[in-house]
């Protein structure tokens, strides 16, 4: 076959299946228009009626007026670093664990590679051409802030950390900050 006849067999194979295609969308939807009462079990999705929205009440012992409380979506707003336009730093985020020769060669502990056996947690965080009294660092048990004039970092940890025990190093030729943090042992009850 030539080139040619290649292409109008191809055009004509496609030509079917689209013709077979609005066949079977006519058919169901001719199908649907017979459904019954039980084709449409879920319940249709209601809007509310703008003169009828549900008032937020005030009581006499509260501190605050309803309307100087913000929604979920403000406090989600204020939370986010939107507002912010520093830059996000580049970051990593290391599982460290101490392992001994007991661990290693002999298993005998009930360690595992994974990171619920870590035993620190090391960021490193990209800040270029900056100063170690440039950078404000605030670890807690949870997050990690680490700001600049030209970049914020705020993280959440994946594992609880004892914030006092930790230690940070600066680069200043490469301007890394690491900073290694004791992860806080699991409570079992």
């Amino acid at each position: 076959m030539s080139g040619y006849e290649d292409i109008t067999a191809l055009s004509n194979m496609l030509r079917e299946t689209s013709t077979n295609q609005e066949e079977e969308s006519e058919v169901f939807s001719q199908a649907k228009a017979f459904a019954g009462p039980s084709s449409d079990i879920a319940p249709k999705p209601t809007r509310p009626v703008a003169g009828k929205e549900k008032k937020k009440e005030n009581n006499d012992g509260d501190i605050w007026a309803v309307d100087e409380v913000p929604d979920e979506e403000g406090l989600k707003l204020a939370n986010t670093s939107e507002l912010d336009s520093r830059a996000v730093p580049q970051h990593e985020i290391y599982h460290k664990q101490d392992v001994d020769s007991s661990d290693v060669y002999l298993g005998l502990s009930d360690k595992t590679p994974g990171s619920a056996d870590c035993t620190h947690l090391v960021i490193k965080a990209h800040f270029p051409s900056h100063k170690l009294s440039d950078i404000d660092l605030d670890v807690t048990k949870n997050t990690l802030t680490a700001m600049s004039d030209d970049y914020k970092l705020k993280l959440y940890l994946p594992q609880p950390v004892d914030p006092d025990k930790g230690s940070a190093k600066f680069d200043s030729k490469t301007g890394i900050l690491a900073v290694e943090v004791p992860v806080l042992e699991k409570e079992w009850d």
